[in-house]
């Protein structure tokens, strides 16, 4: 539809939309998000000690760049680490 002009404008992640936007020529992404989709760990309750591990070891992995890293390897454009 935008391709065909019906549309002017469509909103998705923006993993979906650089996608589109590397298929429709003079189309572009928008800079900020309308929403965002989050990664989550989960653990079984009762695993205090493995829950602190796991709280160090993200912030760990964040503030060491591995995570950006992670993104720039995956090519995720338009991800965020916060």
């Amino acid at each position: 539809m935008l391709k065909s002009g019906k549309v002017d404008v469509f909103a998705a992640n923006k993993a979906n939309l650089f996608e589109l936007s590397d298929k429709l020529p003079g189309s572009r992404v928008l800079d900020g998000r309308i929403g965002m989709d989050e990664v989550a760990i989960a653990l079984p309750k009762g695993r205090e000690t493995a829950m602190a591990y796991v709280r160090k070891y993200i912030e760990d992995a964040k503030s060491e760049g591995l995570i950006n890293a992670a993104i720039q390897r995956a090519g995720l454009r338009g991800a965020a680490d916060k």
